[in-house]
Parts: C-alpha cells; structure tokens; sequence
C-alpha cells in the first residue's frame, strides 16, 4: 500500500457518506443557483429529466420526502435554513453552505470526465439494474469473498 492510499481511500467513502443520499445531488444542483424555497426546489427537481438508469423504480420526489431530507441536509451542515419573519407568511429558504458550492465547482471535472467515458458509466449502470446495488460498498466487498471470488478470477 502506497503512504496516503488509506487517506485517499476514506475520503472517496467520506464523500459517498455525505453527498450520497438519493436526493441529495438533486438538491445540491438545484440550490447552486441560489436560495430558493421549499416548493420552488420540489418543482425544479420534479422539471429535471433524472433517468432511471441506476434503478428499476420511478424517481419521484414526494413534498414529505424532500421536507426530511433538507432537514437532515441541514443538520449535517450542507445547507443552511433562513427563517425570514419580516414577510407574511414567514417564508423559509434553503440555501448551500459555500464550501458545498465549492464541491460542486470542484465535481464538473468529474462530470467532464463521467461524460468521456460514458460506455463504462452505462456498463457500471447495467450491471447495478441485473444486480442491485450492494457490489461496491465496503458490505460488498465482504460478499465477495463469501462467494469466493479471488483476485485471481476476478481478472478473467
């Protein structure tokens, strides 16, 4: 093992851990253009065209769905809430913390090179629609080796 491969390593999971709840990537696009509040964000979300390539069932965003994850995405620290009692009614928005719209800056070269390379993206997207999604998680790893595959027949 290569000195920095361990912190390497954690941090892709950090990342998986943080940004890698359904909804999230959605929300964080949508916020990108500034604060906007809740039905505003549910109505540009439900106007984007997210394929379904990674799973057999429909995307759709649920109002009661989107109010618990922008409550846990706030209180994780990757939005902030803005409660403004000066109007009536009192209008809440959501805006991005601005360390998370420097991720996203940060992930359009990932998206460029997604977008190079998009036979493997649809065969990593193939292979999760035949086989679910648990390949690929430190759990998948352990079932590798429950069914025996070894390093060497992994490279046939």
């Amino acid at each position: 093992m290569k000195v920095g491969d361990e912190r390497f390593l954690r941090g892709l999971y950090d990342l998986k851990y943080l940004f890698g709840d359904k909804w999230a990537p959605a929300i964080l696009v949508t916020l990108s253009g500034g604060p906007m509040r809740r039905k505003e964000i549910l109505s540009t979300i439900s106007s984007y065209s997210i394929g379904e390539e990674w799973s057999d069932k429909h995307a759709v965003l649920h109002d009661s769905i989107l109010a618990r994850t922008l409550k846990k995405m706030t209180e994780e620290g990757l939005l902030t809430r803005i409660r403004c009692t000066k109007t009536f009614p009192v209008t809440v928005t959501y805006e991005l913390k601005p360390e998370v719209l420097e991720f996203l800056t940060q992930a359009e070269t990932l998206v460029a090179w997604a977008d190079e390379h998009q036979e493997l993206i649809a065969q990593a997207q193939a292979y999760s629609r035949r086989n679910g999604d648990e390949i690929g998680t430190l759990t998948g790893v352990a079932e590798l080796d429950e069914i025996g595959l070894t390093d060497d027949e992994d490279d046939e």
